[in-house]
């Protein structure tokens, strides 16, 4: 259970991480001039979306998380692994876009966010104590 709770870390880190560099990297899309066609937009979007680096990692990053996600999934109980990798994900976003210079979110959003996490360490510490108490009961 260890090992899928620092999966689980991992995850929420790698999604949070590098959710405020996503969105440094594709600044500016919005200003890519409309060329009057759908088929022009996209193509434009993507050539300047395609040049960036600095979008290309931390989208690579985040992907990567969710391979990791996927993997935990198989022996990971899913009550758990979601509410806790989200949780993390929101919390390290948050983190690291306030150390990026952006706006640190309300009070109500960072106490929900705390909330949220107190909650999922305490789903994943009653997950470890019913794996005790089958272990011990296997004993017997």
């Amino acid at each position: 259970m260890l090992a899928i709770a620092l999966q689980l870390l991992t995850v929420g880190l790698l999604w949070g991480v590098t959710n405020p560099f996503i969105r440094l990297g594709s600044q500016g899309i919005e200003s890519v001039k409309d060329t009057g066609s759908r088929y022009r937009n996209f193509l434009a979007e993507l050539r300047m979306i395609g040049s960036r680096l600095h979008y290309w990692i931390p989208f690579g990053l985040n992907q990567c998380g969710s391979v990791l996600y996927v993997w935990t999934l198989r022996t990971a109980n899913i009550t758990v692994a979601v509410p806790v990798a989200n949780s993390l994900s929101f919390a390290f976003t948050a983190i690291t876009g306030y150390l990026l210079g952006e706006q640190l979110p309300g009070k109500k959003i960072i106490i929900g966010t705390l909330l949220i996490c107190c909650g999922s360490i305490l789903m994943i510490y009653d997950k470890l104590l019913q794996e005790q108490q089958s272990q011990s009961i296997d004993f017997q």
